[in-house]
């Protein structure tokens, strides 16, 4: 273990090494894996083609900052904004991130509802990976926060969405409310993980 901390959200946060990779767990749940994190690379894989025309990313529910990770080993180093409502998750993702791109990261230490309420800013790419423990916080799932989720990104931008499925009919509302915002999506199935790509 290489750092143990109490956050405002997590009462029990922890850094580990294993396999060369950061990973951070609270009591019951592993939140990053380096750049092996397959939720990020199953979007990133997804959207390869995409990549190339990425100047900037936001990332709602930083972890240790695997998306950050996982796109650097793609090849890209896109501009990155961070948000986390946990000030040592945020503080920890900035720490282990420190390398001379740091200064194309922007730490924002925020509930994610509020920033895209009052976001005014488009990005290309926009990866929601919000949870507490192992559940989808509800207004995540709601069709208000992924309509301005949508109006947050660019002309011609893309959204990645990790979603656990704990119960097949809020699996099955989440299908509806994303068939009606984001038409022709894409739902790629990692066990009980979702990967929504519209």
């Amino acid at each position: 273990m290489l750092r143990k901390a109490s956050g405002a959200v997590n009462t029990t946060l922890e850094i580990f090494l294993y396999r060369n990779q950061l990973q951070l767990a609270t009591t019951d749940a592993l939140y990053s894996d380096g750049d092996r994190y397959l939720p990020a690379i199953a979007a990133l894989e997804q959207l390869k083609a995409f990549l190339p025309s990425v100047s900037n990313v936001l990332v709602l529910g930083t972890g240790l900052g695997s998306m950050v990770r996982a796109t650097r080993s793609k090849g890209y180093n896109p501009m990155f904004t961070l948000v986390d409502n946990d000030e040592v998750v945020l503080k920890w993702a900035i720490e282990f991130l420190d390398d001379t791109n740091i200064s194309r990261i922007t730490p924002v230490c925020m509930d994610a509802n509020a920033f895209i309420e009052q976001n005014n800013i488009k990005y290309d790419l926009i990866f929601i990976d919000i949870f507490s423990g192992r559940v989808v916080p509800g207004f995540v799932t709601t069709a208000v926060f992924l309509q301005l989720c949508r109006d947050s990104l660019a002309p011609g931008g893309h959204l990645a969405f990790n979603y656990i499925i704990n119960d097949d009919r809020h699996w099955e509302s989440v299908q509806n409310i994303c068939s009606l915002i984001f038409p022709g999506y894409t739902a790629i199935s990692m066990g009980i993980n979702r990967i929504i790509i519209s």
